[in-house]
């Protein structure tokens, strides 16, 4: 008896603009189709394969082609003696590894300085915090980047970097500071910054140019002869 081998396809490649979807929670929503297109790009191989599984048809997605080669290297090499796939997941979710893609954010290191607190009672219950936040962008070679997107994440506070690399965003008082994740919005570039809203200067942000992403649907589907 033969073995059905299955891969995961992007069935449809999509052209539509990530950047310029409906943001969500982990997806955007495209209005050219009326869907909601999940955002992979944080996903586990596991995470992937079993939700395509369960939702019983192909869903809209983004991912890069290495993790599409990883999705389908897994999935050759998991045992196969049970021929219903959907039974060994347990296995296939045990034994991937997690994908981590090379465009990531990183913190340079400056020289140690002496910086005044901004607090100026340490015994507050409610301590002081900054007005604003700023900081400088820098791409790999150590030049600024000017035009790049920055958002504080699940909030609107967002802003663009200057011919200097410089960003700066305001904060009011109905800011949330539980929200300490500084995003890169762009297609060239992903990486993020963890705030320190001890101080408005931060680290700067070094980017990487990241993978280029595929957008479509994905399904998974009996590997071709």
């Amino acid at each position: 008896m033969k073995t059905r081998i299955n891969e995961v396809i992007i069935a449809e490649p999509c052209l539509q603009n990530w950047d310029e979807m409906d943001k969500g929670e982990g997806f955007n929503f495209c209005k050219a189709c009326s869907k909601n297109v999940i955002d992979f790009s944080g996903y586990t191989n596991a995470e992937i394969i079993q939700l395509l599984a369960n939702s019983g048809s192909s869903v809209c997605g983004r991912l890069s082609q290495s993790q599409l080669n990883q999705l389908n290297y897994h999935l050759a090499i998991v045992p196969t003696k049970n021929r219903n796939w959907m039974k060994y997941l347990g296995v296939l979710a045990i034994g991937m590894n997690i994908f981590v893609m090379d465009a990531r954010a990183e913190n340079l290191k400056e020289p140690i300085k002496i910086t005044r607190s901004i607090n100026n009672k340490t015994a507050d219950k409610n301590p002081v915090v900054p007005k604003k936040v700023y900081g400088y962008v820098i791409g790999a070679d150590n030049k600024p980047l000017a035009g790049i997107r920055l958002s504080i994440l699940d909030t609107k506070y967002a802003t663009f970097t200057d011919k200097n690399g410089r960003y700066e965003i305001l904060l009011d008082n109905k800011f949330d500071f539980s929200k300490n994740q500084l995003m890169v919005e762009s297609t060239r570039y992903s990486a993020f910054l963890t705030l320190d809203f001890s101080n408005e200067k931060q680290n700067n942000l070094k980017l990487k140019k990241s993978e280029p992403m595929i957008m479509g649907r994905v399904l998974i589907a009996p590997k071709k002869k």
